[in-house]
């Protein structure tokens, strides 16, 4: 954990990031009472309709019981990542007890997180999304034995926007050392969870689907369960497999010519500006070193009011390459992926992405970073930091924090990482060690 730079945060910034990472654990915390009012909604529907109309589905009621108890099971492997939480509780100077009792609203935007990263399990850590691996995982890592044909773990190989960290399981897998870099809190939260705390191969299970109830042929199709890891997480060898949680451009910045390849699946268009991201993976490799790259130009900022969002075709990328030393190698397109994608219903989004290989061949240009939004405090934020102030005053008044962690539970920095990128948090259990 970075505690220097913990310590340089400021005020502001540190109950920033309080609120939105408690923010996350009440929607982990809320997930099944979210979708109990989902689903009676449902039946409130239902039962609005004539009697005679009714009882030409029998089985409805029955399946929504059905549906609660999978929820409910769901809810109980998000218990298993709650239970992890102090992992991020980093700052001494915030009391998380009290921030957690703050009547904030769990948006909607949240609740759908915690619903993909349950899908997300099944793509990165089960049997049944072994296919959607080989289609966005397959070319990199075949990529990866072409250019460095002997594994080796002083080959090392960045995967940033890792995700839940299967693509940075299967490179240390193969014998390189992979470190994997993640912003989402919920899919730090979650992949914590399988990386240092699973024992067993398809320990834990989930119904991911179970929300789904559109384009269904049967209720089979939304009703069954999934387990996972299909893989003994700690089968690697040991010190081959680190994470580094926070913003890929603040964490890494620094490290110039640190690494020998960077391999990045449906990551290019996580940028507000597509261009600082070019420029900071060369700024990374070493000369002769790789970027390995698959996907689409989906730009997850797009048509967002207040976040910039630069925009461009994979003509006008490819434009960007050679300005930062950047040699296109291998080039193939419409190389068809799904994401998260239950194969058994009705509709079906198919992206038609991009595979491509540069190799560095030079040094990076030496240009300042393009300036970047940065995200204000809104005026909830604001008055929640006064009145926690004013609590943690009166507090020390008391005498009741006499060199105590204002950490919930006491355990808060125990390890670390910061959305904003001021903190790593490393995992070398072979698989991923426990931080100390």
């Amino acid at each position: 954990v970075n505690r220097q730079a913990i310590a340089e945060m400021s005020t502001d910034e540190e109950m920033q990031e309080a609120l939105h990472y408690c923010d996350i654990l009440k929607a982990y915390s809320n997930y099944a009472n979210a979708v109990f009012n989902q689903f009676e909604k449902l039946e409130e529907d239902f039962n609005t309709l004539p009697k005679v109309q009714r009882d030409l589905v029998p089985n409805f009621d029955r399946k929504l019981e059905t549906m609660r108890a999978c929820v409910g099971t769901n809810q109980m492997f998000i218990r298993k990542i709650l239970d992890q939480q102090w992992v991020f509780m980093n700052s001494k100077k915030i009391d998380y007890d009290w921030v957690m009792d703050q009547n904030r609203p769990i948006t909607f935007a949240n609740m759908d997180k915690v619903k993909s990263t349950l899908k997300q399990c099944v793509r990165d850590w089960s049997s049944e999304g072994k296919s959607e691996r080989t289609m966005c995982y397959g070319p990199i890592l075949k990529e990866l034995k072409k250019v460095f044909p002997k594994p080796d773990p002083n080959i090392r190989v960045l995967v940033p926007g890792c995700g839940l960290s299967r693509l940075v399981w299967e490179i240390a897998h193969a014998g390189y050392h992979a470190q994997g870099n993640e912003f989402s809190y919920f899919m730090l939260l979650c992949s914590f969870l399988i990386l240092n705390c699973t024992k067993e191969v398809n320990q834990h299970r989930v119904f991911p689907y179970v929300h789904q109830t559109a384009n269904l042929h049967s209720q089979q199709q939304q009703l069954y369960s999934v387990t996972f890891p299909d893989v003994d997480v700690a089968a690697l060898p040991k010190r081959s497999l680190s994470m580094s949680a926070g913003d890929f451009q603040e964490v890494y910045e620094k490290q110039v010519e640190e690494w020998d390849c960077i391999a990045s699946c449906f990551f290019l268009d996580t940028a507000n500006n597509v261009i600082e991201y070019i420029r900071l993976i060369s700024s990374l490799l070493k000369v002769g070193g790789y970027w390995i790259n698959f996907g689409p130009l989906l730009y997850h900022y797009s048509n967002m009011p207040d976040e910039m969002s630069i925009e461009l075709t994979w003509e006008e990328v490819k434009g960007c390459l050679s300005h930062y030393s950047l040699k296109l190698i291998r080039e193939e397109k419409h190389k068809p992926a799904v994401y998260c994608h239950n194969p058994n219903v009705m509709m079906k989004t198919e992206y038609s992405c991009i595979s491509t290989t540069c190799v560095k061949v030079a040094k990076t240009p030496v240009e300042k970073p393009a300036p970047r939004y940065q995200s204000k405090m809104s005026l909830g934020d604001e008055e929640a930091q006064y009145e926690h102030d004013h609590h943690m005053y009166h507090r020390r008044q008391n005498g009741n924090n006499n060199g105590q962690s204002t950490s919930r539970g006491g355990r808060g920095g125990a390890a670390g990482q910061q959305r904003g990128g001021r903190s790593s948090m490393p995992s070398n259990r072979g698989s991923a060690s426990q931080p100390k």
